[in-house]
C-alpha cells in the first residue's frame, strides 16, 4: 500500500511496540482504574478454572463440569469487554472511554464477538485445506511439514485480517475486503505484531504457570501477567490500525471522494452509547 505521495506505508513496528508501552504507561492512572478490575477478574477466572481441571484430572474425571463452562463463557465475555474497551482506550478521545473494562456487552461487543468468530472459521478451514493439500503432495510421513506450512498461512491470513477488529469495535462497518487492502505490503510486519511481539512477552508469565506444582498465588500472578501481556498487544493492534487506516483512507478520498464521505458519515453516526446488558 501506498500513500497519496507515491510512498510505501510500511508500518514501523518498533516505534508501534514503544508508543503501546509509552501510552500504558503515561495513562496509567486511566488504565489502572479502567483495565485492573478486569484483569484481576479474569485471572481469578483462571484460576478457578484450573482448579476444577486440576480436580478433574486428580480424580480421573471425564465429565465436563458445568462450573468449567460458565467460568469459560465469563472469560469470553469478559475479554470482548477488555478488548472493545481497550481499543477504544487507544483511538478515541477520552469523553468516549468507558470508564470501566467491565461495561455492558452492546451490539458493538456482539458485533466483534462475530468478526472474531467469522476470522476464526475462515483461518481453520484454510488451516485444514492447506494442510490436506501439501499432505497429498509430500505425503503423510511428513505431516509436520504440512501443518508448518499451513500454520505460517494461516498466522498471516489471521494477522492482515485482525486489522478490522479495533474498527469493529469503535462501532464502524468494516468488511473484511477492507481489512485485507489495508493490509496490503504489512502481512508479515502485523504477524510480528499480532503474534510474536505478544506471545515473546507472555513466554515467561506462561513458563511460571507451566511450572508451577500447586495451584496457588504464584499461579494466579502469572495469569495476570498473561493477560496484562494481552493488553499491550491489543493497543499495538490499535495502534497499527491507525497507521494504515490513515493511509488507506487517504488513498481511496483521493481515487473516490464520494465513497469516503458516505463512510464517514456512517462510522460517525455509530459512535455513540449503544444500548446493552450488564455483563
Amino acid at each position: 500500500m501506498k500513500s497519496r505521495l507515491g510512498l510505501d506505508a510500511e508500518l514501523p513496528v518498533v516505534d508501534i511496540v514503544k508508543e503501546a508501552i509509552d501510552l500504558l504507561w503515561s495513562k496509567r492512572r486511566d488504565v489502572i482504574q479502567m483495565f485492573l478490575p478486569a484483569l484481576l477478574l479474569l485471572s481469578a477466572i483462571d484460576w478457578a478454572t484450573q482448579h476444577f481441571f486440576a480436580e478433574a484430572e486428580n480424580e480421573e474425571m471425564v465429565t465436563f463440569e458445568p462450573e468449567q463452562l460458565i467460568f469459560m463463557l465469563c472469560s469470553l465475555i469478559l475479554s470482548i469487554l477488555l478488548a472493545t474497551a481497550c481499543h477504544r482506550f487507544t483511538l478515541l478521545p477520552k469523553e468516549q472511554w468507558n470508564k470501566n473494562a467491565i461495561h455492558r456487552f452492546g451490539r458493538h461487543e456482539f458485533s466483534y464477538l462475530l468478526r472474531g468468530i467469522q476470522i476464526g472459521v475462515l483461518c481453520s478451514v484454510a488451516f485444514f485445506i492447506l494442510m490436506l493439500g501439501t499432505m497429498a503432495l509430500v505425503g503423510e510421513e511428513r505431516v509436520f511439514v504440512a501443518v508448518a506450512l499451513a500454520i505460517m498461512v494461516v498466522l498471516y491470513v489471521w494477522s492482515r485480517l485482525s486489522i478490522t477488529l479495533p474498527e469493529v469495535a469503535l462501532g464502524q462497518r468494516s468488511p473484511l475486503s477492507r481489512a485485507w487492502s489495508m493490509t496490503q505490503g504489512n502481512g508479515s510486519r502485523l504477524v510480528v505484531v499480532v503474534w510474536v511481539v505478544p506471545i515473546v512477552m507472555s513466554a515467561p508469565f506462561w513458563a511460571a504457570f507451566a511450572m508451577a506444582d500447586s495451584i496457588g498465588l504464584f499461579n494466579y500472578i502469572a495469569a495476570f501477567g498473561v493477560y496484562l501481556t494481552t493488553l499491550v498487544g491489543l493497543v499495538m493492534l490499535s495502534l497499527s490500525y491507525q497507521f494504515l487506516q490513515h493511509f488507506y483512507d487517504e488513498g481511496q478520498g483521493d481515487k473516490n471522494p464520494d465513497e469516503k464521505q458516505d463512510y464517514q458519515e456512517h462510522t460517525s453516526s455509530h459512535r455513540s452509547s449503544d444500548d446493552g446488558f450488564d455483563a
